[in-house]
């Protein structure tokens, strides 16, 4: 069985997909707030180093994913597919760039795929990516 994916996504699958990402990573999110709280005898956390220490977890969420077959979880739950614009292996660099610009441009990235023939979001072209609907031939 050979998958089919030159379709690009929607923009309705993206974002169904990445709300459902959203979910996975809030619990994680909560994991490491139990142990930070627990760290911290259970006072509030007010340091500005946990809060920046949230990314770099949310990117590594991501990231493996996106590099381990291209699908984060809520990808495969909506049969889209991360791929390189010149089929090749998405690397480190590339999830950097990625996850960067989304956060960035968050909102208005996707918006720039609905005026784009191919449905490139900004993240897209930035990183050399694209996200495409995985059908089975």
């Amino acid at each position: 069985m050979q998958l089919n994916t030159s379709t690009p996504a929607s923009v309705f699958r993206r974002l169904a997909a990445f709300l459902y990402d959203c979910l996975l990573l809030i619990a994680i999110f909560f994991v490491f707030t139990a142990f930070a709280l627990y760290l911290n005898d259970g006072n509030a956390i007010e340091n500005i180093f946990y809060k920046l220490l949230l990314l770099p977890i949310a990117w590594s969420f991501f990231a493996w994913f996106w590099i381990n077959g291209g699908q984060t979880l809520g990808m495969r739950a909506w049969q889209i597919k991360l791929i390189d614009s010149k089929d090749r292996k998405i690397g480190i660099k590339t999830t950097m760039i990625r996850f960067s610009a989304g956060c960035l441009l968050f909102g208005f990235t996707l918006l720039a795929s609905y005026f784009n023939q191919q449905r490139l979001s900004l993240h897209d072209r930035i990183s050399g990516t694209r996200i495409t609907r995985i059908k089975k031939i």
